[in-house]
């Protein structure tokens, strides 16, 4: 995460014992976010005009609000049948806190209408501002593959339901800062809601799971995260508005129900992703979209506030025209 000068970061109540992710716990998470969204809905209707019944002309596929530290739940919706996309998350604050800049490289492929493959890469070079000249060590550290289902409203009605899973590993032998060492297996389910008469609004809630393996390589982890396997939930809501999107999680993950230890660590994260206008190249079908978001979040390692500023590129790799997905809860209507 892009930490923020030292006269905005804090740290509160270091030494104070973690919190337990109870059934109270957990529903304050999905409470607070289901409040706020509520609450939020009601403010804009009021203020800014939102709640029209008209829904957005363009509308981003589901996995491209996905923004390392901005945005980070998987919603239902897949990319077109056939539909390629490449993305390309250039990580900014590299430069002033690494040797290496990374790269984050996705591209995804639509294998059905219901159906998408991802495969990625941390792409790494070393910039010259650190220890290393520039461009004297460059590769890829880590290897990603995903698959995602949308299942429509086979479950429940009104709401979508997603499932997937994730697979990450270190490849070569990467500098620690580039990587935790570990190899990853998230599978997950998401469930998401567009509010009735106002479909540029949606709520969501997401369970997952994450199985970790110990590599040889050495890494590097952040002040709030875990070294053992561990199940979350999360709950929160994205308001999309044209080129605008608003979002926030709430999330507790706990190492009790899956691994050996007993920590928790609970989040909660706004943010606004903007599709610059200007920056979109229609011939091309590209896009450039910076994100942004706050993040407070406490776990084993204190309480901890921060903010993250990213930038991505996105470009359609398919010579026709791209036709955003109808959500099921629309097209049933």
């Amino acid at each position: 995460m892009t930490r923020l000068p030292h006269f905005l970061s804090t740290r509160l109540a270091p030494k104070a014992p973690p919190a337990r992710c109870s059934a109270r716990g957990v529903l304050f998470v999905l409470g607070f976010a289901l409040a706020a969204a509520d609450s939020g809905a009601a403010f804009l209707r009021e203020k800014d005009g939102f709640g029209t019944n008209s829904i957005p002309e363009r509308k981003l596929g589901d996995d491209e609000l996905v923004i390392d530290e901005v945005f980070q739940s998987h919603l239902p919706g897949t990319l077109e049948k056939y539909g390629l996309r490449l993305s390309v998350h250039p990580h900014l604050g590299d430069w002033r806190d690494k040797d290496h800049m990374r790269m984050t490289t996705t591209l995804r492929y639509g294998l059905t209408e219901n159906c998408e493959l991802s495969a990625g890469s941390n792409l790494f070079f070393s910039h010259g501002h650190g220890d290393i000249k520039a461009f004297g060590d460059d590769g890829a550290a880590d290897f990603k593959f995903g698959v995602k289902l949308n299942l429509g409203q086979t479950l429940f009605s009104g709401w979508e339901t997603g499932v997937g899973a994730t697979y990450e590993r270190p490849i070569g032998h990467p500098a620690p800062e580039l990587t935790d060492g570990l190899r990853h297996f998230r599978p997950y389910v998401t469930f998401s809601h567009r509010l009735e008469g106002h479909p540029g609004w949606r709520i969501f809630v997401g369970l997952r799971f994450d199985n970790v393996t110990k590599t040889s390589l050495p890494g590097s982890f952040a002040k709030n995260s875990f070294q053992d396997n561990s199940a979350g939930i999360t709950g929160g809501f994205v308001i999309d508005r044209d080129n605008l999107h608003y979002t926030f999680e709430a999330s507790c993950d706990t190492t009790r129900l899956a691994g050996t230890g007993r920590d928790e660590i609970y989040s909660i994260r706004p943010g606004i992703l903007w599709e610059i206008p200007q920056r979109r190249n229609h011939q091309l079908k590209s896009n450039w979209m910076i994100g942004f978001a706050l993040n407070d979040t406490y776990g084993p390692g204190g309480n901890s506030l921060g903010a993250s500023f990213k930038l991505r590129y996105n470009r359609d790799l398919k010579n026709r025209t791209r036709h955003p997905v109808t959500p099921a809860s629309d097209s049933a209507k």
